[in-house]
């Protein structure tokens, strides 16, 4: 069977999907406990997930469709302007208020690609948008079997040189070269839709296999794979979010009243904005030392989790629902 996903036009699924993963990156950053509750198979699966949509939306018109002339311009509006912004806003924060040293937070910032958990997605993003026009080149010029065998022999190539030459945790954190093997996963999904069959269910569970050993054992499987901080993010575990995950979440997807699923599409559609907007809070919001006063480690834990999560994605909500068009509303007066 297949998972319907759209190629052309609008397709509530995709928003949905967006709107899961954005969801599970701010859990990614307060459910504590994940070893318990695996995790690694579902919530961490998230930036896989939007890369694999990123390189959907590039490639759903055909590689010989996509054009090498980059929208520079676009990009810096849509993604850098806002990130610069907020990262502007947090440093003066953290320097009046929480009296940081200038030069400390600095180096801090070029070496994290930010302020805030998940800052480096923003990098992967840009390294994606850079490296797909490329790829769809050198897809044009392969065919069959080969392709597969090409992106399991880069991607291997990479694991082997990385374990051997010590890659910095801090360096390595920032490039997208873990995530290759979804461009040619993504692609799949563009010419041969979502398949769920017996093939791709063998694949997926061979990636759920791996996911666990790498997430709950001391395995180094170097140098095949490399052994890092990244512990589940190698080529071999994509087949599980490309295929049975995905499927997993349409059989969701199907079962959810419509308001629930307006609600995953909409902060799907927003997506970008919550991911920015959880980075400040996650930054700002109070340690648990300083929730001392609640009496209770339980109760502060769930009032972090609910806290952290509303703050992250109602105001992007609030926002985009009555601000943002009254603003439009009189600049074109």
């Amino acid at each position: 069977m297949l998972v319907p996903i759209e190629k052309k036009g609008y397709d509530p699924f995709i928003d949905y999907l967006k709107g899961v993963c954005i969801l599970f990156v701010v859990l990614t950053h307060c459910l504590p406990l994940q070893e318990y509750m695996l995790f690694s198979l579902w919530g961490a699966q998230a930036v896989p997930l939007f890369l694999l949509l990123q390189v959907f939306h590039a490639y759903k018109r055909g590689v010989n469709h996509i054009s090498l002339s980059y929208d520079f311009k676009k990009l810096f509006h849509r993604i850098f302007k806002p990130f610069i912004l907020l990262i502007v806003i947090q440093l003066i924060l953290l320097i009046f208020l929480k009296q940081h040293s200038l030069i400390t937070t600095i180096k801090s910032i070029i070496l994290s690609g930010g302020i805030g958990p998940g800052s480096y997605y923003v990098w992967i993003y840009v390294q994606f948008f850079l490296i797909l026009p490329l790829v769809a080149v050198a897809i044009q010029r392969i065919r069959g079997g080969y392709l597969l065998l090409i992106f399991i022999f880069v991607s291997v190539l990479f694991e082997v040189v990385f374990a051997y030459i010590h890659i910095p945790a801090s360096l390595y954190r920032l490039l997208a070269i873990r995530y290759l093997f979804l461009i040619y996963l993504g692609y799949m999904w563009v010419i041969r839709g979502i398949e769920i069959n017996k093939k791709t269910v063998i694949l997926s569970f061979i990636s759920i296999f791996f996911i666990l050993i790498f997430e709950y054992t001391d395995i180094n499987l170097e140098p095949l794979f490399f052994y890092n901080d990244w512990a589940i993010f190698h080529w071999i575990c994509y087949f599980y979010v490309a295929y049975l995950f995905v499927y997993l979440l349409y059989k969701v997807y199907q079962q959810l009243g419509g308001y629930l699923k307006s609600w995953f599409s909409i902060i799907g559609k927003y997506s970008y904005e919550i991911f920015l907007l959880q980075m400040f809070v996650f930054t700002f919001f109070p340690s648990y030392e300083c929730m001392d006063f609640i009496g209770n480690i339980y109760l502060a834990v769930l009032i972090k989790i609910v806290l952290t999560t509303s703050l992250s994605i109602y105001p992007v909500l609030l926002y985009k629902r009555y601000i943002a068009p009254k603003l439009k509303l009189n600049n074109n007066v």
